[in-house]
């Protein structure tokens, strides 16, 4: 009895191979960490200090566009005018005391647009702000 196999041909095989599905979830595992390390926005390195009193704080952060056009947005939603604008910021101030503001502006914008909404902010006591650039690496 070398061989004392009780199964016959008309046997159905009840069992699943996982080894294909485990392979493409490898891979797509790595084309998921591929693709996530392109996403990343460059931003400056800093080490932080430690502190023994520090707390975290979650703060809002609020988009402002400035079109070529010289259109104004928060976020995806336009804007009328700067009145408008002004407005919204005061309303977002109100509900969120220690907002980030955003500035992204178009380069074919006049800088004195761009001073006027970053002097608005600051009129709203809004500090928390930044201006959005492209990175460009330099020049070797």
């Amino acid at each position: 009895m070398a061989g004392n196999d009780h199964r016959n041909g008309d046997e159905i095989i009840a069992s699943i191979n996982v080894t294909p599905l485990v392979d493409i979830m490898l891979v797509l595992l790595i084309i998921f960490m591929l693709v996530s390390t392109f996403m990343l926005k460059e931003a400056i390195e800093v080490e932080l200090p430690h502190a023994a009193t520090s707390k975290e704080v979650n703060k809002k952060t609020v988009s402002i566009i400035i079109s070529k056009a010289g259109e104004y947005f928060v976020g995806d939603s336009p804007m009328e005018n700067f009145a408008a604008l002004r407005d919204r910021m005061a309303a977002e101030k109100q509900d969120n005391p220690e907002l980030q503001v955003i500035i992204s502006a178009d380069r074919q914008v006049l800088h004195g647009t761009v001073v006027e909404v970053i002097d608005m902010i600051r009129r709203l006591e809004l500090y928390n702000f930044a201006i959005n650039v492209e990175y460009e690496a330099p020049a070797p």
